[in-house]
């Protein structure tokens, strides 16, 4: 595995079956056509929140427009999201970000999306997790990084075992979806495990 420069460089991981790399203003056109709702990771990837409207999927692309725009040098670290990307033609795969669970207590929690289906079930997106995992834990001083998903997202659930998280909560029948009454999870690794 590569790792990110300390220094103001362009963050670029992989461990040769994907590449975490900073946005870039070519990424925005797959970006945006990936937002659509006619594509199937809407039907894995929190599929009770819906689509994004037209207007919606066009902030989100521009909201990413302006990050690629920015000068790496001038981008925060830790990045908040980076995209995953094919290691041979560098096109954009999905995102990997973060968000504040608790910024006072230095809680963050993942989110991991691999937009084209030919891309699932080929350990892409555990290596992906684990890349994304491992910059986290190297970039900040945090205690502990998370994901949450739900019962019917088999692949995510996977990885999370795959990657050694404890599943830590699981909250029954929160995420009803198509007449189904789908568990709410959430998995979770300290730091100390993720170095052993």
């Amino acid at each position: 595995m590569t790792s990110a420069s300390l220094t103001a460089q362009p963050v670029r991981l992989s461990d040769g079956r994907v590449v975490l790399r900073d946005w870039r203003p070519a990424d925005i056109p797959a970006y945006r056509q990936w937002l659509r709702p006619e594509h199937e990771w809407h039907r894995t990837n929190g599929p009770y929140y819906g689509s994004p409207s037209e207007a919606e999927a066009d902030r989100l692309a521009t909201g990413q427009g302006t990050v690629a725009a920015t000068d790496p040098a001038e981008r925060p670290r830790p990045r908040r999201s980076l995209v995953v990307a094919d290691p041979g033609s560098d096109a954009l795969l999905g995102v990997a970000s973060w968000y504040w669970e608790s910024q006072e207590t230095d809680w963050r929690r993942m989110g991991l999306v691999l937009y084209d289906p030919a891309c699932w079930g080929r350990g892409l997106g555990t290596s992906a997790l684990r890349l994304w995992t491992g910059y986290l834990f190297e970039q900040t001083d945090t205690r502990r990084l998370d994901f949450a998903t739900y019962s019917g997202n088999h692949g995510m659930l996977a990885i999370g075992r795959k990657l050694g998280f404890v599943e830590e909560g699981r909250f029954r029948k929160a995420r009803p979806w198509q007449g189904v009454d789908h568990d709410s999870v959430v998995y979770g690794v300290l730091r100390e495990e993720w170095v052993q």
